[in-house]
């Protein structure tokens, strides 16, 4: 069964929650347990001391044996201890419990022989076990030099005093530790999980709002929109989303108008050529006036045929199918000849045209063909757009190692909230099917993707009621000649 993003989310935080607290308490009692046997230790190793004392006060009659044995006895009870005299032959011959003194002669512990050795050396030595095989639990021993002070005051090793205590005492003070800490720390895994589940909440909520979004755009809802809730990463998911069905929007309109484009450019064409043709089959139009019509339908071919075309170029653009192929050639005469090809539609217009070239040859590295294309759909758009009687101009200038190529016209502008969108695939600023200005709004789409391909850039400067300038760079190419001048500074200097 598929777990929902929140459920996850709570699972792997509570998770973390159990870990870090029992990884915590694990490292707390660790180190409580460490301190805890170390002053027991260290308060043992005391008692050892005290021990010695009174060993050398009984040794020279100070203290009788009863006495000592009944000092030895009481410190053991109230110390909770087992106390041992070791020879430093590695017999017991004194213990706290005299009752007990001839089964340790008999079954040596364990641990005296590894204390002995290292008291004799005058080292004191403290010890956590359960392998001793005179106790059952855990137990705590310290060992220290039993010594004996001679008439000098110098102390002669005698043997070792060893002290023990079980661990068991220990771990009853800690279960109880343990008892008075439990419950706060349930309250903090509880506010804790509380927390976890609040933080959860408010990271799933804005992503299910982007879900949900998401299914409405699905099913073609593509007003709807995301309201940011937070300012972190989700907020700029939200953002995105909402720019994204923007785009789907514009894209969606775009398509919409590019449908309507297309089939009034097809549908013209299509219904005049049907219609002539019908006429010439039923008589209609007569024989002396058939090569006129028949022109008409020609051309009308040929439009429908570049409209294709177009289409064609800018899905093998978007496919990636579309290389360029660099070369050197200048870029003036090829201004020149594209010129050429419309000269019958500026005459038409009565359009002025006004042509500054820079220099006579000016070389450029770059697609013929393709900047061809560009400056033509330019031209083109320059003569469609410009009024009766305008001007229409073309320009290069020369830019350290840019060529800046430009086609103005003076029609009627572009509104500048038109401009973002101007070269957009299918955009058209007049959205009605004038059959004085036709076009399917994929020709700028089409320049801007070729210059993309030369790594280069276009340029709108436009003013509503005066006219539109397009400007794009090319990568100038130097002659022979230029590249000699351009290099003879340098041999100079």
């Amino acid at each position: 069964m598929n777990r929902s993003l929140f459920a996850r989310m709570l699972f792997v935080y509570l998770l973390i929650i159990v870990i870090a607290f029992t990884l915590l308490g694990g490292i707390f009692f660790g180190i409580l347990r460490n301190n805890y046997l170390d002053l027991q230790m260290d308060a043992m190793i005391l008692n050892a001391k005290e021990i010695n004392v009174w060993m050398n006060d009984n040794y020279y009659g100070s203290l009788t044996n009863d006495d000592f044995a009944q000092k030895l006895y009481n410190k053991a009870k109230r110390e909770n201890t087992v106390i041992w005299l070791v020879s430093s032959i590695g017999t017991v011959f004194m213990s706290e419990d005299p009752a007990k003194l001839s089964v340790l002669k008999d079954t040596l512990p364990r641990s005296v022989g590894n204390f002995l050795s290292e008291t004799l050396k005058g080292n004191y030595v403290k010890q956590v076990s359960n392998v001793d095989n005179s106790f059952a639990e855990t137990v705590m021993s310290v060992a220290i030099p039993l010594t004996v002070e001679d008439a000098g005051g110098a102390p002669h090793i005698m043997g070792a005093i060893i002290v023990n205590k079980e661990v068991n005492d220990f771990n009853v003070g800690l279960g109880a530790i343990f008892g008075q800490v439990f419950f706060p720390l349930m309250i903090s895994v509880a506010f804790a999980s509380i927390l976890v589940f609040i933080l959860s909440r408010y990271i799933v909520k804005p992503i299910k709002a982007v879900s949900a979004a998401a299914s409405e755009l699905s099913r073609g809802n593509l007003d709807f929109r995301v309201k940011p809730m937070t300012k972190d990463e989700i907020g700029e998911l939200a953002v995105a989303f909402n720019k994204m069905a923007e785009e789907l929007k514009l894209q969606d309109g775009l398509r919409n108008t590019f449908i309507a484009n297309v089939s009034h450019e097809l549908r013209t064409p299509l219904a005049a050529v049907q219609g002539f043709i019908q006429g010439m089959l039923d008589g209609t139009i007569e024989v002396e006036d058939r090569d006129k019509y028949l022109e008409v339908v020609l051309s009308e071919t040929k439009r429908m045929s570049a409209l294709i075309t177009d289409l064609l170029n800018l899905a093998k653009i978007e496919s990636g199918q579309f290389p360029i192929e660099l070369s050197e050639f200048d870029i003036n005469e090829l201004i020149r000849r594209c010129i050429i090809m419309f000269e019958q539609r500026i005459e038409e217009k009565k359009l002025s045209v006004s042509v500054r070239l820079s220099e006579g040859r000016l070389l450029v590295w770059a697609d013929r063909d393709r900047i061809s294309q560009v400056i033509t759909n330019l031209i083109d758009n320059a003569v469609k757009f410009s009024y009766d009687g305008g001007d229409l101009g073309v320009y290069t200038q020369i830019a350290g190692n840019k060529v800046y190529v430009s086609v103005s016209d003076t029609g009627e502008g572009i509104p500048e909230e038109e401009r973002q969108n101007i070269f957009e695939r299918f955009y058209k600023v007049d959205k009605s099917h004038s059959r004085s200005r036709p076009g399917t709004g994929i020709g700028l789409s089409i320049v801007k993707r070729i210059i993309a391909q030369h790594g280069e850039a276009i340029f709108l400067k436009s003013e509503v009621g005066k006219g539109s300038t397009f400007t794009f760079s090319l990568t100038r190419s130097l002659t022979p000649n230029q590249k000699a001048q351009q290099n003879e500074p340098e041999k100079q200097q």
